[in-house]
This record gives structure tokens, C-alpha cells and sequence, in this order.
């Protein structure tokens, strides 16, 4: 088990919000955009 700070709790509740406020579109959009740019970075890389 690991104990947590009362600031720490606070932070994970935070970012636990903000991540039930972003839509699913965005998330698969934001993987596409991020997939890509790998595609890219090793294709690069490769010559």
C-alpha cells in the first residue's frame, strides 16, 4: 500500500477531474497526431 500527502491526494483528484472533462474525440485525436509525429521521428531517424 503507499501513503499518500494530503497534496498528492489533491493533485490525483485534480488531474482526475480534468481528465473526466476531456472528450474521447480529443484524446483519439491528440494518439493520432502523437502516432504520426512517431511515424515521422523514426522514418527520420532511419536515413
Amino acid at each position: 500500500m503507499v501513503i499518500l500527502s494530503d497534496d498528492e491526494v489533491a493533485l490525483i483528484k485534480s488531474i482526475l477531474v480534468a481528465l473526466r472533462g476531456i472528450k474521447v474525440g480529443e484524446i483519439d485525436r491528440a494518439l493520432m497526431i502523437l502516432s504520426k509525429k512517431d511515424k515521422r521521428d523514426r522514418s527520420g531517424s532511419e536515413k
